[in-house]
């Protein structure tokens, strides 16, 4: 029951702060005719009938988002949801198939913006929960009001010594560190290195936010210099928040979703489709930052477990 009290506490702290800073929550459906086209992400698929006992492929939705988005498109004011989201193929003591996300947009926000309020939000939760703004978590203590901001670049040399932009050194790397037979495929050297010997360390001595992504795996934020204008957020190696500063151009988000079903295509055999709500939403969608927050894992950490399992 203790747990079930903490739980129920910290989702209620959670929208209470959103609720304190002026942001509507939204409500939206959770089947959809339209899946995520994030090649790296695998929605779940079922059949649904209709009135006339029709079949019709649908899809249970992975993210919010393309919903969140056509109503911040028409509202154009800040919006919040806590819903469950279901995404194949995942499974660790850190993912579940089906799992509790917050989604929030901030109309007006840059990046920099967006982290500040992410960080407040851990602030306020913790101080709800354990009546100050730290987090004990496998005997570390972590200050929620002292983060680091490191580039994707310089965690990257920092933990491997390797440019992000010379494949050949990335292949060296992982040639000395595994049985590793090589690759021309820079996104599948970025990820093996990132994975195993990066992100296990971001957010170890502090809470961490790892931002400037490049370009090539920006998804749907926007690309400014050369860099794709997104952050994650980590407490001892766990990722708990995806933010990005939103893209809004039309044609750049058409041209990112056409890619991704092209890549899913490769991969799966199965061609889906766009989403024309969605892209003209895109059209009207106004200046915004949008995160999303991992409620499991932020809920694990909040209360020193070992696994979202519990």
């Amino acid at each position: 029951m203790d747990y079930l009290q903490k739980k129920a506490k910290i989702i209620q702290s959670i929208r209470n702060y959103f609720i304190n800073t002026d942001s509507l929550e939204v409500f939206t459906d959770i089947i959809q005719y339209y899946p995520n086209l994030d090649s790296n992400i695998y929605p779940v698929e079922l059949t649904i009938y209709n009135e006339k006992k029709e079949p019709i492929q649908a899809f249970l939705h992975t993210s919010p988002e393309i919903q969140m988005k056509k109503i911040l498109s028409k509202i154009k004011k800040d919006i919040f949801q806590i819903t469950k989201v279901f995404r194949n193929y995942e499974g660790s003591y850190k993912h579940k198939i089906e799992f509790t996300m917050l989604e929030w947009y901030r109309v007006g926000y840059n990046l920099n913006d967006l982290m500040e309020d992410t960080k407040n939000l851990f602030i306020y939760t913790a101080i709800n929960i354990n009546k100050k703004p730290k987090i004990d978590y496998k005997g570390k203590i972590f200050d929620l009001t002292d983060w680091e901001k490191i580039t994707v670049e310089e965690a990257f040399y920092r933990y491997t010594n390797v440019y992000l932009d010379n494949i050949n050194s990335m292949n060296k790397f992982l040639k000395e560190k595994e049985n590793f037979k090589g690759s021309d495929d820079w996104e599948e050297l970025f990820f093996r290195i990132y994975a195993f010997y990066v992100e296990p360390f971001l957010g170890v001595d502090k809470p961490t936010f790892i931002y400037d992504y490049p370009k090539q795996l920006g998804l749907l934020s926007k690309v400014e210099n050369n860099k794709a204008k997104r952050f994650e957020a980590y407490i001892d190696g766990i990722e708990l928040v995806n933010g990005y500063y939103e893209a809004t151009d039309y044609q750049y988000v058409y041209d990112i979703l056409k890619n991704d079903i092209i890549k899913k295509e490769k991969e799966t055999g199965i061609k889906y489709k766009i989403d024309d709500e969605f892209l003209d939403a895109i059209k009207n969608l106004p200046e915004c930052s949008g995160a999303s927050l991992g409620v499991d894992r932020f809920i694990m950490i909040l209360l020193n477990k070992d696994s979202i399992h519990f």
